[in-house]
């Protein structure tokens, strides 16, 4: 029997095993080349596939993965949240992989912070607006756009020193 059938062979039989079934490992072990993947022990194998099952950080408090439809676009937006589980060393490491400050980062942070303050300032002046009292008195006023007494007369206001008066002009309006 050549190596590569031994391999598939034990392959199989470690995959039957109900506390070995991650697929992230199959779909690693499938993209290792032959000859490269004929080198593993069962022993190996094993401890590889104990490792990816023994994996907690996978799992996040908060896990939001949501595809924007935006045509001509593939565009992806994924936030993540939990508890921090990662080493200092890991922490620093990362921290030069993956800068925060982008210059993508920071248009969206900015596009990000103008949506949420015209957002909030509907929201509070919305609010705002339904708690401030409406007035019940009325001022009176003039009518600048009525010149004649007959016409202001006719609208049941007052003509006064060659004006047209509303006696019942409200603030509200």
């Amino acid at each position: 029997m050549t190596n590569v059938k031994r391999l598939y062979i034990n392959i199989l039989e470690i995959m039957k095993k109900p506390h070995h079934t991650d697929p992230t490992f199959e779909q690693l072990f499938a993209e290792i080349a032959p000859e490269v993947a004929n080198t593993f022990t069962v022993e190996q194998l094993e401890a590889i596939k104990k490792g990816f099952s023994s994996r907690l950080w996978t799992r996040h408090s908060l896990d939001i993965r949501v595809s924007v439809p935006i045509p001509g676009l593939r565009f992806y937006l994924v936030l993540l949240a939990g508890s921090e589980r990662r080493s200092k060393v890991r922490l620093r490491s990362e921290k030069g992989l993956y800068p925060f400050w982008t210059p993508a980062n920071i248009l969206f942070l900015i596009g990000f912070l103008i949506i949420l303050s015209a957002c909030s300032y509907t929201i509070f002046s919305f609010v705002l607006s339904s708690f401030t009292p409406i007035s019940t008195w009325y001022y009176p006023t003039s009518i600048p756009w009525i010149y004649d007494k007959s016409e202001c007369e006719h609208t049941s206001r007052i003509w006064h020193d060659g004006k047209c008066w509303d006696s019942e002009h409200s603030p509200n309006f």
